[in-house]
């Protein structure tokens, strides 16, 4: 398998976390200001159906870009502790508990809005982010029990 360096692999989740957040933020933009006909078939089969439902679902798309926003903030902070050397802290565990619901949260909030769109896939990406957010939990659980060893290792010496 390749290895890349440990400087190379952060400098390339900085560079990745970058692009989600031009990509969120372009599509907050779109979303409030964008004239697409895609966009327009949506909202017009939405207000057809149930008019009231389609701010609803304007808000789960805001809801989901706001948990997705967070989540990449805690992760450019979660990068600045690994660039660091910070790995087993209690910051990093904060970052990766508050990433892991955010992504559940946000994988929640997809499912209504997958059912009021009538948008099938967005149910399989509402799994997907789910599924994250779960395995998120997992991995904080790991990076919890190392800082505690850690801490135990760093008062007996």
């Amino acid at each position: 398998m390749l290895r890349i360096d440990r400087r190379i692999s952060v400098m390339l989740s900085y560079g990745f976390c970058c692009a989600a957040l031009v990509g969120i933020l372009a599509i907050a933009a779109f979303l409030l200001f964008g004239n697409s006909a895609v966009l327009g078939m949506i909202r017009e089969s939405v207000l057809a159906a149930q008019k009231s439902h389609a701010v609803f679902a304007f808000g789960l798309e805001f809801l989901i870009l706001g948990l997705v926003l967070l989540s990449d903030l805690c992760l450019f902070r979660l990068l600045r502790n690994v660039s660091a050397g910070k790995i087993f802290t209690d910051g990093s565990v904060q970052y990766l508990r508050i990433i892991s619901w955010a992504s559940v949260l946000a994988g929640t909030a997809a499912i209504p809005l997958a059912l009021l769109l009538g948008l099938v896939s967005l149910l399989a990406v509402s799994f997907i982010g789910f599924f994250l957010g779960i395995v998120l939990r997992v991995v904080k659980n790991v990076i919890e029990e190392g800082t505690i060893i850690k801490e135990e290792n760093d008062g007996t010496i």
